[in-house]
């Protein structure tokens, strides 16, 4: 199966593909897992603070989702209660590890302690939808985009790391962003 099939997230896609699952293809299992297994992860692991256990928490969501897809009918159906499915199990782990550990110290600080799971889901669909936009850019401008503010390289070391210049270093920033501006103002009004 061609993962290219699976790049186009308009809404009448996303739509087919909530058909799919609804009727119990794989093909509508497999285009959720891809559009949000990494999402859901993220958000299970700034619960749960453990990659690996985020990561079970999200393969387990979507076993869960499976078993009842004939009721979910629609991408933000199926969306959300995949959401719910593995917030409900990063509470029951982190419970049990309470119950187990009795109560420790917590050393995080109090603004990350009174973060709501709606920040945490808004913050997690905001990297999702920046992600997506990512992978729509140039290659060229992707992979500038990244270096530069995923990896923290600076202009000149990026210039040097691709055999470029450091004025095409900079075009290539200054057009990556301009595309993902309007890749993004895009997807934000279609959520108003």
């Amino acid at each position: 199966m061609s993962l290219s099939r699976f790049n186009d997230t308009n809404c009448r896609n996303r739509d087919q593909y909530a058909l799919l699952f609804q009727e119990g293809d794989e093909d509508g299992l497999s285009f959720f897992y891809l559009e949000l297994h990494s999402s859901l992860s993220l958000y299970a692991y700034n619960i749960v603070q453990n990659r690996e256990i985020a990561e079970e928490l999200a393969s387990d969501g979507f076993i869960k989702t499976w078993k009842h897809h004939e009721k979910l009918d629609s991408y933000n159906a199926i969306r959300a209660y995949l959401y719910k499915t593995v917030y409900n199990g990063a509470i029951l782990v982190t419970q049990r590890h309470k119950k187990r550990t009795f109560i420790e110290a917590d050393n995080r600080s109090v603004a990350t302690s009174i973060e709501t799971p709606l920040d945490n889901l808004i913050r997690t669909e905001t990297y999702r939808l920046i992600h997506s936009a990512l992978k729509d850019l140039a290659p060229g401008n992707q992979k500038v985009i990244k270096m530069y503010f995923l990896e923290g390289k600076s202009s000149g070391e990026i210039a040097r790391e691709l055999n470029l210049s450091r004025s095409t270093v900079n075009t290539q920033k200054y057009l990556g962003l301009a595309a993902l501006r309007k890749k993004l103002l895009g997807l934000f009004l279609q959520l108003l």
